[in-house]
């Protein structure tokens, strides 16, 4: 390789590990990968001894509860690195607020999808180009189709196939339809089952699925599944001969009203997960309502019976703390995940509200957890019938209020398209 090319450094952490494949694999489609020194860095001061005095883009893509750490470590690199290196940052957070996302000390920001810009950005950089506006919007305002590649073979950096992009719900804590839109967009299952081929001689074996909806897969309206195409994405990643295919479980999860036994039928015909995530996310009707999630607590209920009838276990998503959370929504709320450990035997994903950027529910207070809730909830947790980051997520909420409050984050109000 040669010394005099410019680095591209991408700084890997826990939230990206999912973006990045993806990255490389726009970039080495295009060739792009072969123009620079390619750095996929663990710490700031791995970057540092090797880009200093060098040109340099350094890339972050992360979301809200990184901020702190992104903001230390650009403060730190801007200290320690000469003015040749370039600052670039994407992915939720940067969408959400970009305008604080540049006042921590990036140069560049990337909001939305950026498949598209950030090579556009590149062939500019190289060819010493005057570059575009520091905001640069998601893919020049366009909505592309699943066509990218999802992983990185060169690098050998794989992630979970995301086969659907758009959620029409707006869930008003969601960041969404910020991101990606309302309307749905899927991967034709010819083309996951050509990546999918091309990744199974570099030791890629297991495949999961990224989705807002797994179950809502080829379907023109998101609460109307789609069981023929469904089972024609399955059945082509089974021709490839891939020894364990995982879908509708993390990284993804399903939608109430999507469940049917159709679609468990087929989950159950050709992947090897035995439990399936559901979003539920409270038992309380007149929360859900506030939240515009489309769906009911008893919804919610009906498809955790199914997905058990079905031969799978319910692993379902309850969210804690949002703003207004009344204690009679608990109430009801934690009788409906007695019900689903008790009557079905599922298990529970609790989370913590936290007010991220450019949703509607930012501007909010979160509701801060009683102890009698939190005792239950860890008693659960001892007995391995819940599991989650909650406790994380509330310490994090209330950060996020005091850097909304201190106006780190910039955003305000709903910045949905």
């Amino acid at each position: 390789m040669r010394e005099d090319l410019p680095f591209l450094v991408l700084r890997k952490n826990r939230g990206n590990r999912f973006t990045l494949p993806v990255i490389l694999g726009c970039l080495e489609e295009k060739g792009l990968l072969e123009e620079f020194r390619v750095l996929l860095a663990n710490s700031k001061e791995e970057i540092a001894p090797k880009v200093k005095g060098r040109k340099a883009l350094i890339g972050y893509s992360f979301m809200t509860p990184n901020l702190e750490e992104v903001s230390e470590e650009v403060k730190w690199l801007r200290g320690n690195l000469s003015g040749t290196s370039i600052l670039i940052a994407g992915g939720a957070h940067a969408t959400g607020d970009p305008e604080g996302t540049l006042a921590l000390g990036f140069d560049f920001v990337f909001s939305g999808e950026a498949e598209e810009t950030f090579p556009g950005f590149l062939d500019c950089f190289l060819a010493g180009k005057s570059l575009p506006d520091r905001i640069i919007e998601g893919n020049n305002g366009k909505a592309l189709p699943l066509v990218h590649p999802p992983h990185s073979l060169s690098h050998r950096f794989f992630a979970p196939i995301e086969i659907t992009r758009g959620c029409p719900y707006g869930c008003k804590y969601c960041q969404t339809p910020r991101i990606f839109g309302r309307r749905l967009r899927h991967r034709r299952p010819e083309n996951v089952q050509f990546y999918l081929q091309q990744a199974i001689p570099h030791g890629y074996l297991q495949s999961k699925f990224l989705s807002p909806n797994a179950f809502s897969y080829g379907a023109k309206r998101a609460e109307e599944p789609d069981p023929e195409k469904m089972e024609a994405l399955l059945a082509a990643c089974k021709e490839t001969g891939l020894e364990g295919i995982h879908f509708g479980c993390f990284p993804s999860e399903v939608r109430p009203e999507s469940v049917t036994m159709e679609v468990l039928e087929s989950v159950k015909r050709y992947c090897r997960n035995r439990t399936i995530v559901l979003g539920a996310q409270s038992g309380s009707d007149s929360l859900l309502d506030k939240l515009n999630r489309g769906h009911t607590a008893a919804q919610a209920m009906t498809a955790a019976r199914r997905i058990r009838q079905a031969g799978f276990r319910p692993h379902v998503d309850f969210v804690f703390g949002f703003p207004g959370e009344t204690m009679e929504d608990r109430k009801v709320t934690l009788l409906m995940i007695d019900r689903l450990i008790q009557d079905l035997g599922g298990k529970i994903h609790a989370h913590t509200f936290m007010p991220l950027p450019g949703t509607p529910l930012f501007t909010e207070t979160p509701s801060a957890l009683d102890s009698s809730t939190k005792s239950t909830l860890l008693d659960w947790e001892k007995r391995n019938q819940l599991d989650g980051w909650w406790k994380e997520q509330e310490d994090i909420a209330w950060k996020i209020v005091e850097w909304r409050d201190k106006g780190i984050i910039r955003a305000r109000g709903d910045l949905s398209s």
